[in-house]
């Protein structure tokens, strides 16, 4: 794809111009101060002048937004390694490749559970398994799965059934009899909600490194119709991939397990997957022990492609609300930071120093921030997936309104309760990500 470097180079471009604009007009202000006038309550005393420097008055909004804008470094060397991909698959394609095990949790049916399934019988790599992981004898997803099973015989499949109770992470219990009969080292835990690209596996391994233990796609959507769907495109097409990409480029630990390549010697040291059964942000602590072992993580240049069958702006919410608050009880300062970085916020706390500074109208430095960062997250959107799509697209536009305006209410429902329901449960979240049952 011509255009991603160029893009990538516009990004960057933008960026670095307005971090400049703030830098010169900073300086400028070096040495001058404001006087303020104190008189202590109750006195008669004669008035103190307190001399304030300006540039401090202005340093937490004006520093702090040069250093949201400074996230787009992260972006080139994403876009860099989208580029590169391609020859390294030709050229690494026809080496000896390590097998892979797939372990797939399933809970219930949707209605694009077949077609999601179905991809992962054709995925270009040569050696593979499929590990079926159903929740009960009951499941309505068992017969799916084995009529799948049946019909693609050229996969080595097996299913499991009722999984091993060994904390209280339903998802770990749920895995636990493919973990334990996985006969590859590398373990690839993959949710039922995602389709898989042909070439989306080789990806992975490509990017399974000697020193690398973790390997996460970006988060990203499959094409569907209706509004949610766009909603769920404009979030992890834009602020989620920014994070994503930025804490990755910063060497914090931010994994998501929706779909995850693991080296299972890792694991099997730390204890196997039931060690990291109290959890509930399992894939979080997979990756914190990598890291606190010497191991790096690494994201694969094709994104996880979710196709969830349940698209609701209410599901949408719910699900953004459940994980704030898993990061709010495993890093406490993320109550804080997070909204910081968000668009309206930022331009919001941003516009007194902006208006000090330059003389601006408040109004017009709000919109100016504002249709910037709607231009960029076009640009950026356009990269993660692919090909480009503009700021002039009605659905698009709105859904990214609605997501700006949106993201303070998933902040305070999440710092208002640390209770979670997901899937067949309800837990309480303790600091440091330990959860504890509230209800089955």
């Amino acid at each position: 794809m011509l255009f991603t470097p160029v893009l990538s180079i516009i990004y960057s471009a933008v960026s670095f111009a307005l971090e400049s604009c703030f830098c010169i007009a900073y300086g400028s202000f070096k040495g001058r101060t404001f006087n303020l006038v104190i008189r202590p309550s109750g006195t008669l005393g004669p008035a103190r002048k307190l001399s304030v420097p300006i540039r401090k008055c202005v340093v937490f909004a004006a520093d702090f937004y040069l250093l949201v804008w400074l996230l787009v470094i992260a972006f080139d060397c994403h876009n860099l390694r989208v580029i590169l991909s391609e020859s390294v698959q030709k050229l690494c394609y026809k080496n000896s490749l390590p097998g892979v095990s797939i372990i797939k949790p399933l809970v219930g049916v949707d209605s694009n559970l077949i077609s999601n399934l179905t991809t992962f019988f054709f995925l270009n790599y040569p050696k593979y398994e499929i590990l079926f992981c159903v929740h009960d004898a009951s499941d309505s997803s068992l017969p799916i799965v084995r009529s799948l099973v049946e019909k693609y015989p050229h996969v080595p499949a097996k299913v499991f059934i009722g999984g091993t109770t060994v904390g209280l992470n339903p998802k770990i219990n749920n895995m636990m009899p493919g973990y334990v009969a996985a006969q590859y080292q590398l373990i690839l835990i993959s949710d039922s909600g995602l389709r898989m690209k042909k070439e989306a596996l080789l990806d992975m391994v490509m990017a399974m490194r000697e020193d690398t233990a973790v390997v996460t796609q970006l988060p990203f959507t499959y094409d569907r119709k209706g509004f949610a769907a766009m909603l769920e495109k404009v979030y992890f097409g834009t602020a989620h991939a920014r994070i994503y990409l930025t804490a990755h480029a910063l060497g914090i630990v931010c994994s998501t397990g929706m779909s995850s390549l693991l080296r299972k010697s890792v694991l099997d040291e730390a204890g196997g997957i039931q060690a990291f059964g109290k959890y509930i942000a399992e894939d979080y602590f997979f990756a914190k022990n990598a890291k606190s072992k010497g191991w790096k993580c690494a994201i694969s240049s094709l994104p996880a492609l979710q196709n969830s069958g349940i698209c609701s702006v209410t599901h949408f919410h719910d699900r953004l609300t459940r994980w704030a608050r898993l990061r709010f009880a495993m890093l406490p300062y993320t109550v804080v930071l997070e909204p910081l970085q968000e668009c309206i916020l930022l331009g919001v706390l941003t516009m007194p120093a902006a208006s000090y500074i330059f003389g601006w109208n408040c109004a017009i430095f709000f919109l100016a921030h504002v249709f910037c960062w709607l231009f960029l997250d076009c640009v950026l959107l356009s990269i993660v997936q692919g090909y480009c799509v503009t700021c002039g697209q009605m659905r698009l536009l709105f859904a990214w309104l609605y997501r700006e305006l949106s993201a303070s209410s998933v902040f305070v429902r999440a710092a208002w309760n640390q209770t979670i329901h997901w899937r067949t449960a309800t837990f309480r979240l303790r600091w440091g990500g330990v959860a504890e049952l509230v209800q089955s």
